[in-house]
């Protein structure tokens, strides 16, 4: 998949995250909207990794406060073996979900 493909199914994400995010506005944490959001989305993780697959979402974050590229950013989130548009659906969710700040970023090729 292109990565200005990708970049654009990421904006879209992140667009559309805000409409997931809203009816579980009373989600216990942001953990947990953050992987309602997978979901809901059909990305699917083993029983009982849903940490591991928090802790990718925060590493996006890391990512971008080092100022790592989206590129870069990508390849860590492959290391969950998804699909391209899953990696970057999870890319925007986390963005949206832990560091709007860096929204952005998310949309960059």
């Amino acid at each position: 998949m292109s990565t200005a493909r990708l970049t654009g199914t990421v904006a879209g994400i992140l667009g559309g995250f805000v409409l997931i995010a809203t009816p579980i506005a009373n989600a216990d944490s942001t953990d947990d909207a953050f992987l309602h959001a997978l979901s809901a989305q059909g990305i699917t993780w083993s029983n009982g990794e849903d940490k591991t697959v928090v802790n990718v979402g925060h590493g996006v974050c890391a990512d971008w406060a080092n100022g790592f590229t989206f590129q870069q950013t990508f390849a860590d989130v492959k290391t969950l073996q998804l699909s391209d548009t899953n990696s970057g659906y999870l890319i925007g969710a986390a963005t949206q979900a832990y560091c709007p700040q860096y929204t952005s970023k998310a949309q960059q090729s």
